[in-house]
Formats: structure tokens, sequence, C-alpha cells
């Protein structure tokens, strides 16, 4: 098969995760899945674009799956299991993040009340942390509201 700048596109997105701490082929498979045509492609149609193992594909497709980015799709006719990307899959990243910010101004709250004592410069990591987590837990959970308005505002 014939390198493309799809192809290459691929690859940045998997060397972008892997710079990330993350698997490449994993990160290359999202990226195909961006861009590829039919927006569905079999585990044998991914190993041949991406020039990778079944193995590799297969391992990275579940990993994927389990994140929630991918999802099976199925082709009538046919008994091959085919992939894409899951629709909605970066609003819920989104969502996920806001979930995330939740959690550690949660964390940070709890830290905060333990260094009720200490000086206030023994609290401004912690109260740094709290503050920034609790401006991302805010501005996170109006980003779904603001996606709909500015989707209904392209559909128009």
């Amino acid at each position: 098969m014939e390198r493309t700048p799809l192809h290459d596109f691929a690859d940045e997105i998997g060397s972008w995760m892997e710079d990330l701490g993350l698997p490449r082929m994993p990160g290359r498979i999202l990226g195909w899945l961006m861009v590829c045509e039919p927006p569905h492609q079999s585990a044998d149609e991914l190993a041949e674009a991406l020039q990778a193992s079944r193995g590799a594909i297969s391992m990275s497709v579940r990993m994927l799956i389990g994140g929630g980015s991918v999802e099976r799709y199925p082709v009538p006719g046919t008994r091959r299991t085919y992939y894409r990307l899951r629709p909605g899959f970066w609003l819920r990243e989104a969502e996920d993040k806001a979930r995330m910010a939740r959690e550690w101004r949660k964390v940070t709250e709890r830290g905060l009340e333990l260094l009720t004592d200490r000086t206030e410069e023994s609290r401004r990591r912690m109260q740094e942390a709290h503050d920034m987590y609790a401006f991302l837990e805010l501005e996170y959970g109006r980003i779904k509201e603001r996606w709909l308005e500015h989707q209904a505002k392209q559909e128009t």
C-alpha cells in the first residue's frame, strides 16, 4: 500500500499520544479512523493501512473500545467486524475531563482541610491546585451547553 499524507497524519497522532506516555499504536488507529474512507475499517484493513500486525491492532482496538473512543460497527452482509470512531466521543471526552476536575477539586478541598493549621505559604500549593480545578470544573461544566449552541449555529 502506498503511503499518503493520511498515513503520516495517523503516525503523527500516534507519536503525539506516545509523547503523552500512552501507547503509540492506539493513537495511530485513532488517527487513521479520523481520516480513512470508508469511516469504518476491519482489523485486516487497519493492519494493512498502518503496516502493523493483527495482534497489535487487536490489542490496541480493545484498548480504544475500553476507553470509549472506538466502537464495533456492524456492516450488513458481512461477518467481519468493523470499527469506527464512536459518534459523540469528543464531547464525552470533555465531559470526562469535567468529572476529573470535580474529583481533583474535592481531593484538594480535603487537602486544604488537613492544612488548616498551617501558614498561608504552606497552604499555597494546595490552594493553587484547588483554585485551578474549581475553575476547570466550572468551565468544563459549560462545554456541553456551549458546544450544542455552537453546533446549532453551524447548522443554520
